[in-house]
């Protein structure tokens, strides 16, 4: 998509993804709001941004490229210590959406990531891999899902 070949363009996405302001990300890509605003309409336009409400802005993960969700499962029966460097090790990674540990499974962490595509999944996943092995971290279960098309991505909206 032409959109995605303008680094602007990739930068405002960006912002929109880390809920930043079009202030915030005019100042931070030092240019004019005005610029921020235009851009925004000619992607909204385009159908990758939606803005859902005054000043709040949606990404269309799927226009992008980046609609492959992944469910990763994974069973670690190290010490408590060696489950928690894990954990924060995944809350670090952009790709990482959610990760979630879970009782009453052979499993006990299910972690969510968005990926652009099947390359990209079985790249993080040999760095993930190696990062385990580095650190004496032994998976004793593992299975990985990853979606072939998205019919619905959204998040709960009602209490």
């Amino acid at each position: 998509m032409k959109s995605l070949d303008d680094n602007l363009n990739v930068k405002i996405i960006e912002g929109v993804l880390t809920s930043k302001t079009q202030d915030e990300i005019a100042e931070e890509l030092n240019v004019s709001t005005k610029t921020i605003y235009n851009r925004m309409r000619i992607l909204e336009n385009q159908g990758i941004l939606k803005e859902v409400k005054k000043g709040v802005w949606k990404v269309d993960y799927a226009r992008i490229g980046m609609d492959n969700i992944g469910v990763v499962l994974l069973g670690i029966h190290n010490d408590r210590s060696g489950m928690d460097k894990l954990i924060e090790h995944l809350k670090k990674l952009d790709y990482v959406e959610n990760v979630f540990e879970i009782i009453g499974s052979e499993y006990n962490l299910c972690v969510i990531v968005r990926f652009r595509g099947l390359e990209e999944a079985i790249n993080e996943s040999s760095k993930f891999q190696a990062w385990l092995n580095k650190r004496g971290i032994r998976v004793d279960r593992f299975n990985a899902f990853i979606s072939g098309k998205t019919h619905k991505d959204h998040r709960r909206t009602k209490l």
